[in-house]
């Protein structure tokens, strides 16, 4: 894919030495006009660090030319790279070489500085000639001047070495229908290496007339020759050591001054390091959100060498940027930011800050009256208030996550920030961002931790009062049914007592009507008090002690079902028991439960013509298992709820408390039941018993 034209590919130092021309050769020249239409700022071209577009170059090269009228100044700028103020410390560098043959090996290590769009190899091709291949990355598309700085600034290798102009025969050029620009370089020995040869050859011709005169007499002119060659010799030895000892010289102070700009440079470097590992620190001693951001103003304050700065993170309530710190500033102007708001939402323009919080991108502001239009009123005008003329807005972003803004500025210093600020602003922010969500993430788990350990505490007052209240419920509810049971239970035994009386000494008076009645009268009495007896039982559970002994519940399944076969001993049956299941539990209540169970197995299979009823244990689960009438599982949750019927009551005799009580004796001994069923096709009750050590009664339940 072919790169956009806009893609930064060629650094501001080749622009820097336009400029330098310009300004020395061409002073007539407006270059504020050059770069205005090339879309350039000043401070740009002064930054070191900053990459220009193919678009920008193309239309910096047309005004340029246009305003000059010098078709030829790309080249005569390319050349400009060898006077003493142009290229700064690369030049220093360059100079380190022992000559122009060595920089070529590297040149493309040196081009990588200059240029992003290219690949530049070398390779000798004999004494003094040098093969230059320029390979252009995909999709670059340079124009012709940009060719004519390249071969200027071969050009001027060769002068900062005091060489003669070198020859560069251009053999494939791409805007000739190459695949590459190739340039052939030869050049002629300079004058020091001149000089040099002429020594020797004076050294030579000085060694031949001294072993002339050893072979013949010794005559005038020839110790005239003599004499010239020797004071010749001795005046090219002093020039020649004179030359070398500049050169060395200019090559020490070159290396000397490069070696300076390095250091700094890595000062530059480790101050940054330091800044980021002592805001790492911060972040590992630090968990309060305001504790980590002053210790972080202070580092920065410490670290960065600018004059002030100001942290602004997003306020989730008021949804708007606002103060959380800063440094360098006093505490009027503190107080002034702190009441500054910055809305993070709208249509219209909310300001530059705004801008690099939402598209997270850093923003360098060279000149604040450029950015009126785009800033809000009321902060441009505190900003200027401030004295603030260029600033660094840096997003402070985590994870993705926008959380703030981190901006500096430095009214002190003399000229506008750099590209290389920019960079390590960018480069601490995200630093500072681990450090804020780290703070926020410790913050909220402090929060949702006092409200669990709050929610918790109301929870168990809750749980403590609907305890009371159960334990309340629960006593009353056992006085209702033990004040039923008992004070129902004498009138009631009167009443069908009296019925009984009735059908013995008047049964011959009675019709059938009256003897039906009277009937009615006794079977209801005799039904209301069995289930008064079941809620007896009801109450009885809860108290009961218990006692677990292991049991064989396929023998009791067998005794109860042979019990129910003499109620109704013509039924044909099926039935289905698995031996041998075990169990430890109290006998008493278990055995209420397998008579329930099987009772209702047998009472709801009393329609079918062969009624089929099983019962074993699978996986630690009992069942009980018939072909009955069954039962629609939407109204499964009615199965043990006190007084509620499946199934017609005049069909299916019942009172409605044997699945609750049968339920409530599992509760009691820690086991469960559940049942599954289809309607006309029969029903399976499941139940578990947990292991109990048979021996150890258990206490009585508590409510």
């Amino acid at each position: 894919m072919a790169p956009s034209s806009d893609i930064p590919l060629y650094n501001s130092r080749i622009f820097d030495s336009y400029r330098k021309l310009l300004r020395k050769k061409y002073p007539h020249v407006n270059i504020d006009e050059v770069l205005s239409h090339a879309r350039m700022q000043k401070r740009e071209i002064a930054d070191p660090g900053h990459w220009f577009s193919q678009r920008q170059v193309d239309r910096f090269h047309d005004k340029l030319v246009q305003l000059t009228n010098e078709p030829g100044i790309a080249r005569e700028a390319g050349r400009y790279a060898a006077s003493p103020d142009a290229l700064g410390p690369l030049r220093s560098f360059l100079l380190g070489m022992v000559g122009p043959e060595y920089v070529f090996f590297i040149i493309n290590k040196i081009a990588l500085k200059f240029t992003r769009s290219s690949r530049f190899d070398s390779r000798r091709t004999g004494p003094r000639e040098i093969e230059l291949t320029v390979t252009f990355n995909e999709g670059v598309r340079e124009n012709p001047r940009q060719c004519e700085n390249r071969i200027g600034f071969i050009e001027a290798i060769f002068l900062l070495f005091d060489h003669d102009f070198p020859e560069i025969e251009h053999t494939e050029c791409i805007f000739k229908g190459g695949d590459v620009c190739r340039y052939m370089i030869r050049w002629r020995p300079s004058f020091a290496t001149r000089l040099l040869l002429a020594r020797r050859v004076c050294s030579f011709l000085l060694l031949i007339l001294a072993l002339g005169t050893l072979w013949t007499p010794p005559q005038l002119v020839g110790s005239m020759l003599f004499c010239v060659l020797l004071l010749l010799y001795l005046a090219l030895t002093l020039t020649t050591h004179h030359m070398e000892r500049k050169a060395l010289l200019s090559s020490l102070t070159s290396m000397r001054n490069s070696s300076e700009a390095l250091l700094a440079q890595v000062q530059e470097n480790c101050d940054s390091a330091l800044t980021i590992n002592e805001i790492g620190k911060v972040i590992s001693t630090r968990t309060d959100l305001e504790d980590i951001l002053s210790s972080v103003n202070q580092v920065l304050l410490k670290r960065l060498g600018y004059g002030r700065g100001i942290i602004l993170l997003a306020d989730p309530e008021s949804d708007s940027l606002v103060l959380r710190g800063c440094f360098g500033l006093s505490e009027s102007d503190e107080e002034r930011l702190g009441r500054m708001r910055l809305p993070l939402r709208g249509a219209a323009p909310l300001g530059i800050m705004v801008d690099c919080y939402r598209s997270q991108r850093p923003v360098l502001v060279g000149n604040i009256a450029d950015m009126r239009d785009q800033a809000l009123p009321e902060s441009y005008a505190l900003f200027t208030d401030l004295g603030v003329k260029s600033f660094i807005c840096a997003p402070i972003v985590c994870e993705g996550e926008s959380l703030g803004v981190l901006a500096v500025d430095d009214a002190k210093r003399e000229g506008e920030l750099l590209q290389s600020d920019l960079n390590l602003i960018q480069g601490v922010a995200p630093v500072i961002g681990v450090a804020i969500r780290n703070a926020m993430r410790l913050a909220n788990e402090r929060r949702l931790s006092d409200q669990l350990r709050k929610a918790s505490e109301q929870l168990e007052r809750r749980v403590e009062e609907r305890t009371a209240e159960l334990r309340r419920a629960n006593e009353e509810l056992e006085f209702l049914y033990d004040s039923v049971s008992h004070d129902l239970r004498t009138p009631l035994r009167v009443i069908y007592g009296y019925g009984e009386l009735l059908l013995d000494g008047y049964r011959d008076i009675l019709d059938e009507a009256g003897k039906e009645y009277v009937d009615c009268i006794v079977k209801g009495g005799e039904k209301m008090e069995a289930t008064l007896d079941h809620m007896l039982d009801l109450t009885e559970i809860r108290l009961a002690q218990l006692d677990p002994q292991r049991l064989d519940l396929s023998q009791m399944a067998q005794r109860i079902l042979n019990d129910l076969r003499i109620t109704d001993p013509k039924r044909p049956v099926e039935i289905d028991l698995q031996q041998d299941v075990v169990v430890t539990a109290d006998e008493r209540l278990l055995t209420s439960v397998m008579e329930n169970l099987l009772g209702n197995a047998w009472k709801y299979t009393a329609s079918k013509p062969v009624c089929s009823i099983a019962f074993g244990m699978r996986d630690g689960v009992c069942y009980v298992r018939d072909n009955g009438v069954g039962f629609d599982m939407g109204q499964a949750e009615r199965l043990f709820v006190p007084f509620q019927k499946l199934h017609d009551g005049r069909i299916f005799a019942g009172h409605g408390l044997g699945l609750s009580l049968v339920r409530r004796i599992l509760d009691r001994m820690g086991g469960s039941v559940w049942g599954e069923g289809t309607p006309g096709e029969g029903a399976t009750f499941y139940f578990t018993v947990p292991c109990r050590e048979a021996g150890k009664p258990g206490a009585p339940l508590q409510a």
